[in-house]
């Protein structure tokens, strides 16, 4: 559960123990205005605290009760831990259904109630995701990870793996344009916050990187989504990109083995 902060200022403390020793000359039979001259507190604060020693908190209550919020904020994390992050479109969505469920009158809200409510919660906070596909993701499973693991530890027995210009290295990346990137809510420090969707593919762009560990590196490839290259794509890229387009800008077989026959395989001086 969320846990409020607690914690007062040194001038916040002072006043309360300042107010607690003038209750207590009162009772033992000094006067209200002396007990609140010598201990600098008002009259008015002295005289409602000899009349209600539990004073409610000041300011108006939220719409929610304590433990209502503490649940949503738990939530709202929960969703953020599983990947589907929720931004502030989707709180504000969440609290409405929520104020609806519980028979509230007013089951509107705005972004001053948000603001207000990730204040309260001091382990929530707005960061900024970094989106992956679904679909991509559950092609990467925990045996073709294995797979891959004993496929390089067989390529080092076999001495492919025993020099930096024997070992290099291939990092697709795909990014999409419209989707990448949105402020969401999710636990306080944490600088990656992960986050799925469906996406469309024709605003998909693949960047393939190749280098060696002796440190050369290759053109990388660029993949677009589309029908024509663009000449533009290629300004200020001083010919150090690859360029290639096919319909949905994620790397497919016949681009990716142009691409280690034109770049990789001619930069390759080891015969193992």
């Amino acid at each position: 559960m969320a846990v409020r902060s607690q914690l007062k200022t040194a001038f916040q403390v002072h006043q309360e123990l300042s107010l607690e020793a003038a209750i207590h000359e009162v009772k033992n039979g000094q006067s209200q205005a002396s007990a609140a001259k010598i201990y600098r507190i008002s009259r008015t604060t002295l005289r409602n605290r000899l009349q209600n020693s539990t004073p409610s908190s000041v300011g108006a209550p939220t719409k929610f009760a304590s433990h209502e919020e503490d649940r949503l904020a738990e939530f709202f994390l929960a969703c953020s831990d599983q990947g589907v992050p929720l931004n502030r479109y989707h709180c504000l969505q969440i609290f409405s259904e929520v104020a609806i469920e519980l028979g509230m009158q007013s089951t509107t809200f705005n972004d001053a109630f948000f603001n207000r409510f990730i204040s309260r919660h001091p382990d929530v906070s707005l960061r900024i995701t970094h989106a992956s596909n679904r679909k991509k993701d559950r092609e990467w499973t925990t045996e073709l990870c294995e797979e891959y693991i004993s496929r390089l530890r067989s390529l080092f027995d076999r001495g492919f793996l025993e020099r930096p210009e024997q070992v290099w290295n291939l990092d697709e990346t795909a990014f999409d344009t419209s989707e990448m990137y949105d402020r969401v809510v999710a636990r306080k420090g944490v600088n990656q916050i992960p986050s799925q969707f469906d996406g469309n593919e024709k605003q998909c762009v693949t960047i393939l990187p190749c280098g060696n560990a002796a440190g050369v590196q290759l053109k990388f490839m660029a993949l677009y989504a589309g029908k024509v290259h663009v000449q533009s794509r290629l300004d200020d890229t001083f010919g150090l990109c690859y360029h290639a387009v096919n319909s949905s800008g994620y790397m497919d077989t016949v681009h990716f083995a142009n691409y280690i026959r034109k770049e990789v395989f001619p930069a390759i001086n080891e015969l193992k």
